[in-house]
């Protein structure tokens, strides 16, 4: 039996991951589920990110004082890949595609130093989201904008938990139930915090490598 899964637990789960997952790129998955016109999408999408990508690998693999990196980052969420990467199979996700935007704004300094142990808190960003229906020819559901500081632990060189604070919403009013209920959700079962941490994880080991900026586990 599969339950359907609200949309405040998945847009917040993605919210929660945004400053990496932000730039991380699932194209592979596009090629199979999604029409031409939205991997055409998701490919110039990530060409626009990676010159982001690559300066954040730099900034963790040689931690360093300077000028903050900042980005303005768009990516797009299949349907499919929103379960698959986010709630798990167990769940029925209503809508269809979701896409993206975030200013990113990270100090290089707080890079360093959540890199190096204990928790570490960046400046609220702001991400703009527009869903859409699961029918694509009905368009968009609805949109919504949310404003997060986002609050990342880190243990052994690795990222063990991620807390949203300061979060204030703009928008429908899907928006606002689901930063409510998000973060209620997440104070019980931890489910929204474990996966943007595994997100985080994955970007700095993995996608940091493929872009030729490999960085140490320490």
């Amino acid at each position: 039996m599969k339950l359907r899964v609200g949309t405040h637990l998945v847009i917040g789960s993605l919210m929660f991951g945004a400053i990496t997952g932000f730039v991380a790129s699932h194209a592979a998955m596009a090629e199979t589920v999604a029409s031409p016109e939205i991997v055409a999408r998701m490919v110039a999408e990530k060409e626009a990110r990676r010159a982001c990508k690559v300066e954040i690998c730099k900034a963790i693999a040689a931690p360093s004082h300077g000028s903050p990196i900042t980005c303005d980052v768009t990516k797009t969420w299949l349907k499919d890949e929103i379960l698959a990467r986010v709630v798990g199979g167990s769940y029925v996700w209503g809508y269809g595609h979701m896409q993206c935007k975030l200013s990113l704004n990270l100090d290089r300094g707080e890079l360093g130093k959540a890199m190096a142990g204990g928790k570490s808190s960046f400046p609220e960003h702001q991400i703009v989201c527009s869903v859409d229906n699961a029918e694509a020819a009905k368009g968009q559901a609805f949109d919504m904008k949310v404003f997060i500081t986002p609050v990342v632990s880190f243990e052994g060189g690795d990222a063990k938990t991620v807390e949203l604070q300061n979060v204030r919403s703009e928008g429908s009013a899907v928006a606002s139930a689901a930063v409510a209920s998000i973060l209620a959700v997440d104070k019980v079962s931890g489910l929204v915090s474990r996966a943007a941490a595994s997100e985080i994880n994955a970007f700095i080991y993995d996608k940091c490598k493929s872009d030729g900026v490999e960085i140490v586990h320490k």
